[in-house]
Order: C-alpha cells, then sequence, then structure tokens
C-alpha cells in the first residue's frame, strides 16, 4: 500500500470516529482503536482501552440529542512503515436533549498515534486539546500550540 492510500485510510478511520460519535454509537469506536489504546481529553482523563473509551463515551453523549464533529486540516506524518502521528483541527457541535441549555461548540486539535495492525489503521493514543467553547466555558487554551504535552 502506497502513503496516498495510508493516507485516506488513516482518514477515513478519523471519519469513522466522528460518525460513531456523531450517531450516537459509541460501540463503533471499537472498529477505530487498538486494543491497547490511549484516550484523553481534559474531561475524561487517561482511559485505557476501547472498553473504557466507549463507556466514557457513552455516557457523555447521554445528555445530547445530537452532535456533529468536522475534521479538517489534517497533518499525517509516518514514524515507520506501520506507523505514524496525526494533527487534526476538530469543530464539534452538540445539541442538549434538553432545549433549556443552549447548544455548546467545541474548538480543538486531535493528536494522535497511529499504527496498522493486521492490515487496519488503528489509534493506539488520541490526546484531545481544546481552544475554546461557545459558550464560554472553563478548560481550554487559546491556543493549542502553546499548552504543554
Amino acid at each position: 500500500m502506497d502513503r496516498l492510500e495510508d493516507r485516506a485510510a488513516i482518514e477515513q478511520q478519523m471519519f469513522t470516529y466522528a460518525r460513531a460519535t456523531d450517531w450516537l454509537e459509541p460501540e463503533n469506536h471499537r472498529l477505530v482503536f487498538a486494543d491497547d489504546s490511549v484516550f484523553a481529553s481534559p474531561h475524561s482523563g487517561d482511559l485505557h482501552g476501547p472498553d473504557a473509551i466507549v463507556e466514557w463515551m457513552t455516557r457523555v453523549l447521554q445528555p445530547f440529542e445530537a452532535t456533529q464533529h468536522l475534521i479538517g486540516n489534517i497533518t499525517i506524518t509516518f514514524t515507520g512503515d506501520d506507523t505514524a502521528d496525526a494533527v487534526s483541527y476538530v469543530q464539534a457541535w452538540h445539541r442538549y436533549r434538553d432545549r433549556e441549555k443552549p447548544d455548546m461548540i467545541l474548538w480543538g486539535e486531535y493528536h494522535d498515534r497511529w499504527e496498522r495492525i493486521d492490515g487496519v489503521w488503528r489509534i493506539r493514543e488520541r490526546r484531545v486539546r481544546e481552544a475554546g467553547f461557545q459558550p464560554p466555558r472553563e478548560g481550554g487554551v487559546l491556543n493549542p500550540r502553546r499548552a504543554k504535552g
């Protein structure tokens, strides 16, 4: 498989992650994460393995009627034949089931380590860096590049 195909495969997995979230089907995150993966965000802490990730996603998505995660500005750097690092921007809109709450938008970055396992590119590690929220709330930094980690 050449690098263009590898890039396309990684990007498709990024979109599978977004669809699993947006279609409120957290079980489908198992299609994206490696068995020994780590997912970390300011609100989740470090989650180890797909079971922990799916459990957290199920819980955190519960209050929302709908979400839409737009992923762009994807940069993929291959670090080996079967490994890659990626940074992508995310804009994530959230509509609460409780319509008294205003819609929420998150801006941030995904910092990923990918590995091809049995022919499938999977996330080995995903770290979410928040840049901001609407409406404003605690957390996030004005520029994720300035955050250490």
